[in-house]
């Protein structure tokens, strides 16, 4: 799969598609928040694909049952699916049950799969692909909108497809066998849905903390034990409780939870030089210091030495800064926020499961033969039960996490992990979800409370409109789950920027929460106009108003690095595919290759990969006093790419070009409780019709 990493993924986006465009010359609605009312089922009409009963027989190999051509739907069974050879059924049943028309249209043929006498939970996960008909999405198909829905002995539950608009096919794996059908859910069902998502992903934020201590304290050990060789545990401890008592500690774990790695690793570097200065003895720190070697590198023993120096005349600032600045190595340090941003962002994954969440609720309620909840037979608080039957699905998650830990390491310079590693890794994803249960468990009225806040601003929102095509600038691009993170990112960035914790009702904040209505008016101001000056100016006006606060920073404070920014790619149109040539004499004085059109498609589908996922860039702003000057975008080996830049009246503004090819950046510049955010967007012009829009953000 063709991978864009970074400004640089972006750029080289830009080549191959100016080359392919100049070479080739390839040229919902929502309900409006009425309140729903209870129906009865809708009875399901299909028509059979499947008649009668197929089967074929799962064992130590690969097995394959039903075929997409024929029957529509195409079953993959790994070896050792079951714990021996077993017989597998797939039929469309003769009627399945009711559903409700507010949550899901029922598509298609149900399929029923079933292996033995009764409910089974499968030792591998097993993937299961449909084929879908268009015609029967009607106008406003969205792919976010297609799920399978499960019946699960008394109602429909809903499992998130992947979906392919090319193949015309819907996949999803499972772990349990059952009565299953495609779904098209409502958009009330899709907000529902993102809102548990949301309110889950909420919680497991807030367990970031013991990730990123533990992270923590590998760093702590690396720095003692293995550069200065001081394996003393007690003092390590030491050193550790007294960066958790200190009070820059949970700001910093706030970057963390925010996704931001670079602001924590910035801010760990000094916290930790200065801990350890001031908990290792003078001596014992001196000595250490004079003792490295030069496998350290000349440049760290000579700051060594001078650390040493300044420890043995008193001036332990002083040594405390180089020991965070050198000491310290970047690598360590580095790894530490990446490793704990993606330990958070792999459970909030995991959470998004369904199959996660099913183990949950068999382990909360319990789940008994006469009523089995997605196979499971297991009594209440049984965690050993859950995971020996979560089978398949526990198998994924440790892929899950060894992957997560793999791309982590990759990003930080670090080689992959042995087999050991990768066994630890195994044993501390089955604790670590026990944790999660229990934790869970004592935090579900909490999440519950969370899902009650969100839900009044999803209501907000759909009652003014705002999950409409259409209206507020929103495109054909921005599927529901786009615009609904688009509203939240607002929420959130109007919560930070006013020093809140939530949403209340009302009209009238408090020292701990937005009003809801403060936050429909400052939503309307901001999503009726594109023009960023106006939005900017209407936004400060509001804060201003409404809490006092001042948005406008000067231009000298932008100059320097940035701690963090970051590209997300929303929407894209990169013109038709190009045309093969007959032949290669052609195509090569045309200047395009018989490669084009992979090309072209590895491109489409790498944007498509990377659409809404953050991409992380390093960012420079060189300002002189009348805000006129560079912005640097700054890749991985220190390449810097330069833009002249303005700013003015908090909106900072950059341009340049790359292979002939414009990029535009414009963003909304605030200052907060002494941090710096910018919020905007950029665009690159490929062609006349070809382009690449998105949000940037930065911190500093």
């Amino acid at each position: 799969m063709f991978k864009v990493k970074g400004f640089n993924g972006i750029l080289a986006i830009i080549i191959a598609v100016s080359m392919l465009l100049g070479g080739c010359g390839g040229t919902e609605s929502s309900t409006g928040g009425s309140e729903i009312q209870a129906s009865e089922p809708t009875n399901w009409e299909y028509t059979k694909d499947i008649p009668d009963p197929i089967t074929a027989t799962s064992g130590a190999e690969d097995v394959v049952l039903g075929d997409l051509e024929n029957h529509g739907v195409m079953i993959h069974m790994p070896g050792g699916t079951f714990d021996a050879p077993t017989e597998v059924s797939l039929v469309n049943p003769d009627s399945a049950p009711g559903y409700d028309e507010n949550e899901m249209n029922g598509l298609g043929a149900p399929i029923q799969i079933t292996a033995g006498d009764g409910p089974v939970r499968l030792m591998q996960p097993v993937t299961i692909t449909m084929k879908y008909n268009p015609e029967e999405l009607g106008d406003d198909f969205e792919t976010g909108a297609m799920y399978f829905g499960y019946f699960n002995e008394s109602e429909w539950e809903y499992i998130k497809a992947d979906v392919d608009t090319e193949s015309r096919t819907l996949t999803f794996t499972t772990s349990h066998f059952c009565l299953f059908s495609k779904a098209k859910l409502t958009v009330d069902e899709r907000i529902d849905q993102y809102v548990e998502n949301e309110a889950v992903a909420d919680w497991l934020k807030d367990q970031g903390n013991s990730m990123t201590e533990e992270a923590l304290n590998s760093a702590i050990e690396h720095i003692l034990i293995d550069n200065l060789k001081i394996n003393d545990k007690s003092m390590i401890g030491q050193i550790y409780n007294s960066i958790l008592e200190d009070d820059e500690w949970g700001s910093m774990v706030d970057n963390i939870k925010n996704g931001d790695p670079a602001m924590f690793n910035q801010n760990l570097q000094v916290l930790l030089g200065k801990k350890i200065v001031e908990n290792v003895p003078a001596s014992a720190l001196s000595s250490a210091l004079e003792s490295l070697t030069g496998e350290l590198g000349i440049e760290t023993v000579e700051k060594a030495s001078e650390a040493a120096g300044y420890v043995a005349e008193g001036r332990y600032r002083d040594a405390a800064k180089i020991i965070g600045e050198h000491i310290a190595d970047q690598f360590m340090i580095t790894k530490v926020g990446k490793f704990a941003v993606a330990a958070i962002e792999s459970q909030i994954q995991t959470w998004k499961s369904e199959e996660v969440e099913a183990a949950y609720q068999a382990y909360k309620n319990g789940a008994s033969s006469n009523v089995p909840w997605w196979g499971y037979q297991v009594e209440k608080g049984n965690f050993e039960d859950v995971w020996s039957q979560m089978g398949g699905a526990a198998r994924q998650l440790e892929l899950e996490a060894i992957r997560a830990q793999n791309e982590a390491r990759l990003d930080a310079g670090m080689e992959p992990l042995t087999r050991e590693e990768e066994d630890k890794i195994r044993a501390g994803v089955k604790k670590d979800l026990e944790d999660q249960f229990e934790s869970r468990m004592k935090k579900d009225a909490e999440i519950e409370k969370k899902k009650e806040e969100l839900q009044m601003i999803m209501d907000m929102y759909e009652e003014s409109g705002f999950m409409e095509k259409g209206r507020w600038g929103w495109t054909d691009s921005y599927e529901l789950e786009t615009r609904l993170d688009v509203l939240m990112h607002f929420k959130d960035k109007l919560l930070k920027d006013t020093g809140r914790e939530n949403i209340k009702s009302g009209s009238v904040h408090n020292e701990e929460a937005v009003a809801i209505e403060q936050l429909k008016t400052i939503a309307m101001e901001w999503f009726s106009t594109d023009d960023p000056a106006e939005r900017q100016k209407a936004y400060e006006e509001f804060l201003q108003n409404e809490f006092g606060i001042s948005m406008y920073p000067s231009a000298n404070i932008l100059n320097g690095v940035w701690s963090s920014a970051a590209l997300i790619i929303t929407e894209f149109d990169i013109g038709p595919p190009p045309e093969a040539s007959d032949s290669s004499e052609s195509s090569s004085e045309a200047g395009c290759d018989l490669s084009s059109l992979d090309i072209y498609n590895m491109v489409k589908a790498g944007l498509e990969e990377q659409k809404g996922q953050p991409l992380a860039v390093g960012m420079e702003v060189a300002l002189d006093e009348t805000g006129r000057g560079s912005l640097y975008i700054v890749d991985e080996e220190g390449d810097r790419t330069e833009m002249t830049a303005t700013y003015n009246n908090g909106l900072l503004t950059a341009g340049g070009t790359v292979e002939g090819t414009g990029i535009t950046m414009q963003g909304t510049v605030t200052e907060s409780l002494g941090s710096i955010s910018l919020t905007g967007s950029f665009k690159i012009d490929l062609s006349k019709e070809a382009w690449v829009k998105g949000t940037w953000t930065g911190n500093k």
